[in-house]
Protein backbone atom coordinates (compact mmCIF):
# COMPACT_ATOMS: atom_id res chain seq x y z
CA UNK A 1 0.00 0.00 0.00
CA UNK A 2 1.34 3.32 -1.20
CA UNK A 3 0.10 6.20 1.25
CA UNK A 4 2.37 8.54 0.00
CA UNK A 5 0.89 8.65 -3.54
CA UNK A 6 0.72 11.20 -5.48
CA UNK A 7 -2.75 13.14 -6.81
CA UNK A 8 -2.77 14.06 -10.51
CA UNK A 9 -5.25 16.22 -11.90
CA UNK A 10 -5.74 16.56 -15.58
CA UNK A 11 -6.78 19.80 -16.82
CA UNK A 12 -10.67 18.52 -17.06
CA UNK A 13 -10.35 18.02 -13.06
CA UNK A 14 -8.20 21.53 -12.08
CA UNK A 15 -11.11 23.64 -14.77
CA UNK A 16 -14.03 21.74 -12.76
CA UNK A 17 -12.41 22.30 -9.26
CA UNK A 18 -11.50 26.60 -9.89
CA UNK A 19 -15.03 26.56 -11.32
CA UNK A 20 -16.37 25.14 -8.30
CA UNK A 21 -14.57 27.68 -6.13
CA UNK A 22 -15.68 30.01 -8.06
CA UNK A 23 -19.49 29.24 -7.69
CA UNK A 24 -18.72 29.15 -4.25
CA UNK A 25 -17.68 32.36 -3.55
CA UNK A 26 -20.11 34.13 -5.55
CA UNK A 27 -22.54 32.65 -3.62
CA UNK A 28 -20.59 33.53 -0.38
CA UNK A 29 -20.45 37.33 -1.59
CA UNK A 30 -24.30 37.36 -2.65
CA UNK A 31 -25.45 35.43 0.21
CA UNK A 32 -23.48 38.18 2.78
CA UNK A 33 -24.99 41.23 0.48
CA UNK A 34 -28.43 39.75 0.60
CA UNK A 35 -27.99 39.40 4.22
CA UNK A 36 -26.73 43.03 4.91
CA UNK A 37 -29.10 44.46 2.25
CA UNK A 38 -31.66 43.20 4.40
CA UNK A 39 -30.43 44.22 7.75
CA UNK A 40 -29.89 48.00 6.32
CA UNK A 41 -33.97 48.14 4.89
CA UNK A 42 -35.19 51.35 6.40
CA UNK A 43 -38.83 51.66 7.56
CA UNK A 44 -41.05 55.35 7.70
CA UNK A 45 -42.22 55.36 10.93
CA UNK A 46 -44.54 58.34 9.57
CA UNK A 47 -45.44 56.51 6.73
CA UNK A 48 -46.44 53.67 9.00
CA UNK A 49 -48.70 55.57 10.72
CA UNK A 50 -50.65 56.44 8.07
CA UNK A 51 -50.94 52.70 6.66
CA UNK A 52 -51.82 51.55 10.01
CA UNK A 53 -54.83 53.92 10.25
CA UNK A 54 -55.66 52.97 6.68
CA UNK A 55 -55.42 49.30 7.58
CA UNK A 56 -57.60 49.11 10.32
CA UNK A 57 -59.89 51.21 8.78
CA UNK A 58 -60.40 48.57 6.04
CA UNK A 59 -60.87 45.77 8.46
CA UNK A 60 -63.50 47.89 9.93
CA UNK A 61 -65.36 48.37 6.65
CA UNK A 62 -65.66 44.14 6.39
CA UNK A 63 -66.27 44.15 10.12
CA UNK A 64 -69.74 46.44 9.36
CA UNK A 65 -70.56 45.09 5.61
CA UNK A 66 -70.26 41.40 7.39
CA UNK A 67 -72.30 41.79 10.44
CA UNK A 68 -75.38 40.23 9.17
CA UNK A 69 -73.41 37.50 7.30
CA UNK A 70 -71.79 35.57 9.28
CA UNK A 71 -70.24 32.03 9.73
CA UNK A 72 -69.75 31.56 13.63
CA UNK A 73 -67.23 29.23 14.64
CA UNK A 74 -65.73 28.38 17.76
CA UNK A 75 -61.90 27.74 18.93
CA UNK A 76 -63.19 26.40 21.82
CA UNK A 77 -63.15 27.82 25.43
CA UNK A 78 -61.32 30.88 27.04
CA UNK A 79 -59.63 30.22 30.48
CA UNK A 80 -62.81 31.85 31.71
CA UNK A 81 -65.65 29.37 30.12
CA UNK A 82 -66.36 31.48 27.33
CA UNK A 83 -66.56 30.64 24.18
CA UNK A 84 -63.42 31.75 22.23
CA UNK A 85 -65.31 32.60 18.71
CA UNK A 86 -64.28 33.23 14.86
CA UNK A 87 -66.83 35.17 12.23
CA UNK A 88 -66.06 35.46 8.44
CA UNK A 89 -65.50 39.11 9.48
CA UNK A 90 -62.81 37.71 11.40
CA UNK A 91 -61.32 36.46 8.76
CA UNK A 92 -62.17 39.32 6.26
CA UNK A 93 -60.89 41.63 7.78
CA UNK A 94 -57.50 39.93 9.17
CA UNK A 95 -57.39 39.64 5.13
CA UNK A 96 -58.22 43.19 4.88
CA UNK A 97 -55.45 44.69 7.37
CA UNK A 98 -53.02 42.45 5.81
CA UNK A 99 -53.21 43.43 2.37
CA UNK A 100 -52.84 46.84 2.89
CA UNK A 101 -50.28 46.40 5.19
CA UNK A 102 -48.54 44.36 2.97
CA UNK A 103 -49.28 46.15 -0.37
CA UNK A 104 -47.22 49.11 1.18
CA UNK A 105 -44.43 46.93 3.03
CA UNK A 106 -44.25 43.20 1.46
CA UNK A 107 -41.33 42.17 4.29
CA UNK A 108 -43.01 43.82 7.03
CA UNK A 109 -43.47 40.99 10.13
CA UNK A 110 -47.18 41.33 10.87
CA UNK A 111 -48.31 39.05 13.91
CA UNK A 112 -52.19 38.33 13.78
CA UNK A 113 -54.76 37.17 15.64
CA UNK A 114 -56.14 35.30 12.78
CA UNK A 115 -53.25 34.04 10.75
CA UNK A 116 -54.87 30.88 9.80
CA UNK A 117 -57.07 32.96 7.52
CA UNK A 118 -57.28 32.01 3.93
CA UNK A 119 -57.35 35.38 1.72
CA UNK A 120 -58.79 36.01 -1.39
CA UNK A 121 -56.26 37.90 -3.62
CA UNK A 122 -59.07 39.75 -5.64
CA UNK A 123 -60.65 41.11 -2.29
CA UNK A 124 -60.90 44.99 -2.91
CA UNK A 125 -59.68 47.25 -0.21
CA UNK A 126 -59.13 50.85 -0.36
CA UNK A 127 -55.25 51.87 -0.20
CA UNK A 128 -55.51 55.89 0.58
CA UNK A 129 -53.19 58.52 1.71
CA UNK A 130 -54.51 59.15 5.41
CA UNK A 131 -53.98 62.20 6.86
CA UNK A 132 -51.90 63.17 9.84
CA UNK A 133 -50.27 66.26 11.09
CA UNK A 134 -48.35 67.91 8.34
CA UNK A 135 -45.37 69.06 11.06
CA UNK A 136 -44.92 65.37 11.85
CA UNK A 137 -41.19 64.55 10.95
CA UNK A 138 -39.83 61.57 9.31
CA UNK A 139 -38.97 58.95 11.54
CA UNK A 140 -36.66 56.19 10.20
CA UNK A 141 -36.22 52.28 11.66
CA UNK A 142 -34.42 49.47 10.50
CA UNK A 143 -37.59 46.96 9.51
CA UNK A 144 -36.14 44.31 10.80
CA UNK A 145 -36.60 45.90 14.34
CA UNK A 146 -40.32 46.24 13.89
CA UNK A 147 -43.45 44.09 14.68
CA UNK A 148 -46.53 44.91 13.92
CA UNK A 149 -49.37 43.14 15.95
CA UNK A 150 -52.91 43.06 14.70
CA UNK A 151 -56.64 41.87 15.68
CA UNK A 152 -58.80 42.15 13.27
CA UNK A 153 -61.62 42.04 15.27
CA UNK A 154 -61.51 42.80 19.08
CA UNK A 155 -64.83 41.67 21.41
CA UNK A 156 -66.15 38.86 18.88
CA UNK A 157 -68.34 37.05 21.22
CA UNK A 158 -70.25 40.70 21.75
CA UNK A 159 -70.58 41.17 17.64
CA UNK A 160 -72.34 37.94 17.22
CA UNK A 161 -74.30 39.29 20.29
CA UNK A 162 -74.83 42.90 18.58
CA UNK A 163 -73.35 44.48 20.80
CA UNK A 164 -71.42 46.41 18.74
CA UNK A 165 -69.91 49.40 21.02
CA UNK A 166 -67.36 47.07 22.39
CA UNK A 167 -66.15 46.34 19.15
CA UNK A 168 -62.79 47.56 17.60
CA UNK A 169 -60.07 46.91 15.22
CA UNK A 170 -56.90 47.31 16.04
CA UNK A 171 -53.47 47.82 14.71
CA UNK A 172 -50.13 48.01 16.82
CA UNK A 173 -46.15 49.03 15.73
CA UNK A 174 -43.41 48.03 18.45
CA UNK A 175 -40.20 48.46 17.58
CA UNK A 176 -37.62 46.53 19.62
CA UNK A 177 -40.33 44.78 21.28
CA UNK A 178 -41.65 48.51 22.58
CA UNK A 179 -44.94 49.79 21.57
CA UNK A 180 -44.81 53.03 19.84
CA UNK A 181 -47.94 53.50 17.71
CA UNK A 182 -51.41 51.92 18.40
CA UNK A 183 -54.46 52.74 16.26
CA UNK A 184 -58.11 51.60 17.70
CA UNK A 185 -60.22 52.19 15.12
CA UNK A 186 -64.05 51.69 16.37
CA UNK A 187 -66.34 50.49 13.21
CA UNK A 188 -69.81 51.12 14.42
CA UNK A 189 -69.29 54.15 16.57
CA UNK A 190 -71.79 57.41 15.03
CA UNK A 191 -69.39 60.02 14.62
CA UNK A 192 -67.24 60.62 11.81
CA UNK A 193 -64.05 60.41 14.33
CA UNK A 194 -64.02 56.68 14.70
CA UNK A 195 -60.52 55.80 14.96
CA UNK A 196 -57.88 56.92 17.56
CA UNK A 197 -53.96 56.64 17.20
CA UNK A 198 -51.13 57.56 18.96
CA UNK A 199 -47.22 57.70 18.31
CA UNK A 200 -45.21 57.62 21.62
CA UNK A 201 -43.31 61.40 22.68
CA UNK A 202 -44.78 62.02 18.88
CA UNK A 203 -48.42 62.83 18.02
CA UNK A 204 -51.85 61.51 18.80
CA UNK A 205 -55.30 62.03 16.71
CA UNK A 206 -57.81 64.98 18.30
CA UNK A 207 -60.22 63.20 19.26
CA UNK A 208 -57.96 61.73 21.73
CA UNK A 209 -58.21 63.68 24.97
CA UNK A 210 -57.38 62.58 28.77
CA UNK A 211 -59.86 64.24 30.76
CA UNK A 212 -58.82 64.09 34.42
CA UNK A 213 -62.01 62.81 36.30
CA UNK A 214 -63.71 64.45 39.27
CA UNK A 215 -64.52 61.76 41.43
CA UNK A 216 -63.83 60.15 44.61
CA UNK A 217 -64.52 56.81 44.21
CA UNK A 218 -62.10 55.00 41.78
CA UNK A 219 -63.77 53.13 38.80
CA UNK A 220 -62.25 50.01 37.70
CA UNK A 221 -62.65 48.31 34.31
CA UNK A 222 -62.38 45.13 34.10
CA UNK A 223 -63.61 42.22 31.57
CA UNK A 224 -67.17 40.70 31.40
CA UNK A 225 -65.86 37.31 32.15
CA UNK A 226 -64.54 37.25 35.89
CA UNK A 227 -65.66 40.58 37.09
CA UNK A 228 -66.93 38.23 39.81
CA UNK A 229 -63.33 37.08 40.55
CA UNK A 230 -61.97 40.41 40.19
CA UNK A 231 -64.18 42.42 42.86
CA UNK A 232 -63.57 39.53 45.85
CA UNK A 233 -59.85 40.34 44.67
CA UNK A 234 -60.45 43.92 44.90
CA UNK A 235 -62.36 44.19 48.07
CA UNK A 236 -59.43 42.83 50.15
CA UNK A 237 -57.22 45.72 49.32
CA UNK A 238 -59.58 48.68 48.09
CA UNK A 239 -62.28 50.61 50.73
CA UNK A 240 -64.71 52.39 47.78
CA UNK A 241 -64.52 51.61 44.18
CA UNK A 242 -66.56 51.20 41.48
CA UNK A 243 -66.72 48.28 38.78
CA UNK A 244 -67.25 48.26 35.22
CA UNK A 245 -67.68 45.43 33.78
CA UNK A 246 -66.69 45.77 29.50
CA UNK A 247 -65.85 43.77 26.44
CA UNK A 248 -62.95 44.12 24.34
CA UNK A 249 -59.19 44.92 25.87
CA UNK A 250 -59.47 47.91 22.85
CA UNK A 251 -62.55 49.28 24.39
CA UNK A 252 -61.76 49.25 27.96
CA UNK A 253 -57.97 50.61 26.90
CA UNK A 254 -59.80 54.08 25.58
CA UNK A 255 -61.74 54.20 28.63
CA UNK A 256 -58.53 54.61 30.63
CA UNK A 257 -56.70 56.81 28.08
CA UNK A 258 -59.63 59.10 27.91
CA UNK A 259 -60.23 59.65 31.63
CA UNK A 260 -63.56 57.27 31.95
CA UNK A 261 -61.98 54.47 33.80
CA UNK A 262 -59.09 55.24 36.76
CA UNK A 263 -57.54 51.42 36.04
CA UNK A 264 -58.41 48.68 33.88
CA UNK A 265 -57.24 45.49 35.29
CA UNK A 266 -56.79 41.57 34.23
CA UNK A 267 -55.87 39.26 36.25
CA UNK A 268 -55.33 36.34 33.49
CA UNK A 269 -53.18 35.44 30.88
CA UNK A 270 -54.33 37.82 27.45
CA UNK A 271 -52.75 37.72 23.95
CA UNK A 272 -50.48 40.72 23.07
CA UNK A 273 -52.42 41.22 19.79
CA UNK A 274 -55.15 42.02 22.12
CA UNK A 275 -53.54 44.52 23.90
CA UNK A 276 -50.62 45.75 22.11
CA UNK A 277 -52.19 49.01 20.52
CA UNK A 278 -54.26 50.09 23.72
CA UNK A 279 -50.26 50.00 25.54
CA UNK A 280 -49.01 52.30 22.72
CA UNK A 281 -52.23 54.96 23.40
CA UNK A 282 -52.16 54.76 27.13
CA UNK A 283 -47.67 55.26 27.05
CA UNK A 284 -48.96 58.13 24.44
CA UNK A 285 -50.93 59.64 27.48
CA UNK A 286 -48.03 59.54 29.69
CA UNK A 287 -49.66 56.13 31.09
CA UNK A 288 -48.83 53.09 32.08
CA UNK A 289 -49.30 49.43 31.14
CA UNK A 290 -47.64 46.87 32.59
CA UNK A 291 -48.13 43.06 34.05
CA UNK A 292 -49.51 43.36 37.74
CA UNK A 293 -46.41 42.83 39.08
CA UNK A 294 -45.47 46.11 37.09
CA UNK A 295 -43.25 44.23 34.42
CA UNK A 296 -43.35 45.81 30.90
CA UNK A 297 -44.47 43.57 28.11
CA UNK A 298 -42.54 42.90 25.04
CA UNK A 299 -43.84 42.53 22.21
CA UNK A 300 -40.77 41.23 20.31
CA UNK A 301 -41.42 37.35 19.92
CA UNK A 302 -43.85 36.61 18.00
CA UNK A 303 -43.39 32.86 19.37
CA UNK A 304 -44.96 34.10 22.69
CA UNK A 305 -48.03 35.90 21.87
CA UNK A 306 -49.24 35.45 25.45
CA UNK A 307 -48.89 37.44 28.53
CA UNK A 308 -49.55 35.59 31.26
CA UNK A 309 -48.87 37.74 34.51
CA UNK A 310 -52.51 39.75 33.97
CA UNK A 311 -52.24 43.53 33.61
CA UNK A 312 -52.91 46.75 34.78
CA UNK A 313 -53.30 49.68 33.25
CA UNK A 314 -53.08 53.68 34.19
CA UNK A 315 -52.73 56.97 33.31
CA UNK A 316 -51.94 57.85 36.88
CA UNK A 317 -51.83 56.45 39.66
CA UNK A 318 -50.24 53.33 38.42
CA UNK A 319 -48.97 52.30 42.06
CA UNK A 320 -51.50 52.23 43.54
CA UNK A 321 -52.63 48.88 41.77
CA UNK A 322 -49.14 47.24 41.82
CA UNK A 323 -48.97 44.93 44.96
CA UNK A 324 -52.88 44.96 45.34
CA UNK A 325 -54.06 42.54 42.84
Amino acid sequence: MNLGGVIRLNKTGVCVLFGALVILFVYMLTSNSNRNAASSVKINLKNLLKVAINAAENGGKEVVSNKDNLKIETKGLTKEGMQDSVTTADYLSHCAIMKTLKHAYPTLNVISEEKKAECDEDQKVDFLEVEVPTALDDSWMDIKDVAVWIDPLDATYEYTGKLYQYVTTMVCVAVKGQPVIGVIHKPFLESPSRTFWAWVDTAKSSNLEYVKPERDTLKIIVSMSHSGEIKKILNKNFKQFELISAAGAGYKSLEVAMGNADAYVHITAIKKWDICAGNAIINAMKGKMTTKYDELIDYKDETNVQNEKGLVATVVNHDLFIGNL
